[in-house]
């Protein structure tokens, strides 16, 4: 039996406008899509504007939140900067018990509190109909951040990626394609077994230090203090490195810094490169999810 999803209202907090085409998807299931923090919005029927997070959260069986979720502080980003939106305790109890909170990823200091409310917490950034699609638009962002802040082509550029999951797949043979030189710095012997038959030199995490003063532009995916200032000394100064890793990201920014090499944390690529893409792939996607995830509590 599928739940009657017609009777749902649903809100809509914070994002761009990913979020915006979400909110549009889901007038497909819900009854009421209410939205808050949100700018560029449609004027469609049952697509209701709340006028602050009270309204947008009472009666709302499912609440959505940006890809980002929340921040360690649990700040939402909101697209209209006059709308602040923090989940806490008290986010918490504005919540409908037996809700679902449906984000790309929260901060296991709140996930505590959802749970003594009877809150479910549905987190998507890393499953993979969701995360392997978006790590196209992230690598090709990448790539043209490498290009606006260096003086060189990628044609015949030292690359260095760190890391082999899934945004280091499509980005290193993208690298290559454009004729870039690109190592891969892994543990898992398989994956660097991968990268070697895709055309990239494999590398071992542990000889990481052996390499850093020979490459012009590193990226990494890892999302762990995997270079700290001890490495970072050993780069050449002008060094570019594109943190692609979830925040805070994998480099000591403070000693980056100090040793004149630049770097750049690269958060929510797909949202800033290619907009249209990543909010299509979020909303082609979610709807279907959340049925999922609903029909569980049947």
């Amino acid at each position: 039996m599928e739940k009657n999803f017609a009777l749902n209202e649903v809100a809509v907090l914070g994002g761009d406008h990913r979020q915006v085409m979400v909110a549009e998807a889901l007038l497909a299931l819900a009854a009421t899509v209410k939205t808050l923090g949100l700018t560029g919005l449609p004027q469609l029927p049952r697509l209701i504007p709340a006028p602050g997070l009270k309204e947008a959260l009472t009666g709302a069986e499912v609440v959505i939140l940006p890809i980002s979720g929340a921040d360690d502080r649990g700040i939402v980003r909101t697209s209209d900067s006059a709308v602040r939106i923090k989940v806490d305790a008290a986010f918490f109890d504005l919540m409908e018990s037996g809700a679902l909170l449906v984000t790309g990823k929260l901060p296991s200091s709140l996930k505590p509190m959802a749970t003594e409310r009877g809150i479910r917490v549905c987190e998507y950034a890393e499953q993979d109909g969701i995360a392997i699609p978006n790590a196209i638009p992230t690598a090709e962002g990448a790539i043209q951040l490498m290009m606006e802040k260096t003086p060189f082509t990628v044609d015949g550029s030292s690359c260095l990626v760190l890391g082999f999951g899934r945004v280091a797949r499509a980005l290193a043979p993208r690298l290559l394609a454009l004729g870039a030189t690109v190592t891969v710095a892994a543990r898992n012997p398989e994956q660097l077994a991968e990268a070697a038959q895709m055309g990239c030199e494999p590398l071992t995490l542990t000889r990481l230090a052996e390499q850093l003063n020979q490459v012009a532009v590193v990226f990494n995916t890892i999302p762990a203090l995997v270079l700290p200032a001890a490495l970072l000394q050993k780069m050449a100064p002008e060094t570019l490195i594109i943190d692609l890793a979830s925040a805070p990201g994998g480099v000591d920014f403070e000693a980056a810094e100090r040793f004149r090499i630049r770097a750049v944390l690269a958060l929510g690529l797909p949202g800033k490169v290619a907009p249209l893409t990543a909010g299509r792939i979020l909303a082609t996607k979610l709807p279907g999810l959340i049925k999922q995830e609903l029909s569980r509590q049947l």
